[in-house]
């Protein structure tokens, strides 16, 4: 079976962690090479991936024999280097956020309309098990007309977790702070979940902790299409452990994710009887695992080559970024904002 040949643009921690060693795991994508303008990480790979060829610029790797490539660059740099990969005829994963601003994410967008390219965004949430789980649970209408959604995503900020995260607190790099680069997640699995979208939302931050000109506290209240609202939290400055759950309240009942665990899913149904049943679900990785064993990889791999149909489109990408920036926007000016999607 024809693998997929891929390329890695930017050797970081999520790199490292997610894209580089699931594509070298994979059954239906082969590593090639991989761009970084730091010389040991390129020769920490090189060693590591025997036959690997590496690029200090990433233009150069775009000349090479690929078929696709994954964008693990600092924000500000997602736009471009997708936009010059797709212009290379190559199909692009790249990280959440989707780019700096929603109008770069529309002429990623259109540009791989142009080049009939694929083009998806990292929103990897849609892909835990339990979530799966919980996406059939509320299709099957067992917990009724969604009312209201609770979710939170939170840790003590990227500098625990990577060596190298200075960028993320400075707005010329990052462009958006916790907001974007937690929250995202959980405006994408609230639309993913529940198949509503967001129309209105009212939210404020703050930077309380770090020295950054970007947030690392925000919370917001997002009206959704049927009427129903959902609260969502993101945050850098949670110590002590890792919040990451959601919540989703029904007319007939409710169901609850990585409240108690990121392996169980509860829920309460009050009709046709009132019941609470609990599932496990085996997690997908751990922060302490070596890497983290997704499907992401294999997923885009068998997009890119027909073999299925993507469970994240570009369009997510965009409309996850346009609300983000609607939060911001509602920070900034005090008020409720709207939005048209």
């Amino acid at each position: 079976m024809k693998k997929l040949k891929m390329g890695v643009i930017g050797a970081g921690k999520i790199a490292q962690v997610l894209h580089i060693p699931n594509i070298a795991l994979s059954n239906f994508a082969e590593l090639v090479a991989i761009s970084d303008p730091r010389k040991e990480r390129l020769d920490y790979f090189k060693q590591r991936y025997p036959g690997l060829h590496t690029y200090s610029d990433y233009q150069e790797l775009l000349k090479d024999d690929l078929d696709a490539v994954v964008v693990a660059v600092p924000n500000y740099l997602h736009s471009e280097v997708s936009i010059k990969s797709l212009e290379s005829k190559k199909h692009v994963l790249v990280e959440k956020p989707m780019a700096s601003s929603s109008n770069e994410a529309k002429e990623m967008i259109l540009t791989a309309e142009k080049y009939k390219k694929v083009l998806m965004v990292n929103h990897s949430q849609r892909f835990f098990p339990h979530h799966q789980k919980v996406k059939e649970i509320i299709d099957s209408g067992l917990i009724g007309t969604i009312t209201m959604v609770k979710t939170m995503f939170s840790h003590s900020g990227p500098e625990d977790w990577s060596p190298t995260a200075s960028w993320f607190f400075d707005k010329k790099s990052a462009a958006f702070g916790a907001l974007a680069d937690l929250g995202v997640h959980k405006v994408d699995l609230i639309r993913f979940l529940t198949g509503l979208e967001i129309t209105e939302c009212f939210s404020l931050t703050a930077t309380l902790e770090k020295k950054a000109t970007v947030e690392d506290f925000a919370v917001g209240i997002l009206k959704l299409s049927n009427g129903g609202f959902a609260e969502l939290t993101a945050n850098w400055i949670t110590h002590g452990l890792e919040e990451n759950y959601i919540s989703i309240y029904g007319s007939k009942g409710t169901v609850k994710v990585g409240v108690c665990g990121n392996d169980r899913i509860d829920i309460y149904v009050s009709e046709p009887v009132k019941f609470h049943g609990e599932i496990n679900v085996k997690p997908l990785y751990t922060n302490e695992d070596e890497y983290w064993k997704t499907p992401v990889i294999d997923h885009f791999a068998k997009v890119c080559l027909n073999l299925e149909p993507a469970i994240v489109k570009a369009e997510d990408g965009y409309i996850a970024l346009l609300v983000v920036e609607k939060m911001l926007e509602s920070t900034k000016r005090g008020v409720l904002v709207s939005l048209k999607i």
